[in-house]
């Protein structure tokens, strides 16, 4: 069941997180220093932060969040995590429909988010792509979905 997140839900989203950051391999290669570059600033407060001025919707599974999704008002996914036990059922898709929904509904043109490497086969599978920048990207990939 997907439903709009809650304040008391944060330490469920910190753990969501933390456990998939750590699940992708492929981004760390098991480092651990690089793994807590990536989790040095996610912790509740930033979480409660990003929250409060953007839309953060859950899903849940047994009255347990597995995953959630957070998005901006002006068409930017900034997290998109789903429990490394629960992946590959689905729950991915049906919360980045969700947003796909809300931003169709305020007639945005477009959305755009930063993928990781292993990330990036999700994303492009529903149609997002890669942008053109003047760099190689080193962990976060710049994609875009065009919306009808």
């Amino acid at each position: 069941m997907i439903r709009s997140a809650r304040i008391q839900d944060v330490p469920s989203l910190i753990r969501v997180l933390h456990d998939s950051i750590r699940s992708c391999s492929l981004d760390h290669q098991h480092r651990e220093i690089k793994i807590q570059r990536l989790l040095e600033n996610k912790n509740q407060e930033n979480l409660l932060l990003l929250m409060h001025y953007n839309n953060c919707w859950v899903y849940e599974l047994q009255h347990q969040v597995v995953g959630f999704i957070l998005a901006s008002d002006q068409g930017e996914v900034l997290m998109n995590y789903v429990a490394p036990d629960v992946q590959q059922r689905g729950i991915g898709k049906l919360l980045l429909n969700e947003v796909l929904h809300y931003y169709q509904q305020r007639q945005m043109k477009r959305i755009v988010l930063a993928s990781t490497r292993t990330a990036l086969p999700f994303y492009q599978k529903y149609g997002f792509q890669i942008q053109p920048q003047a760099f190689e990207p080193v962990l976060h990939i710049p994609l875009v979905k065009y919306l009808d």
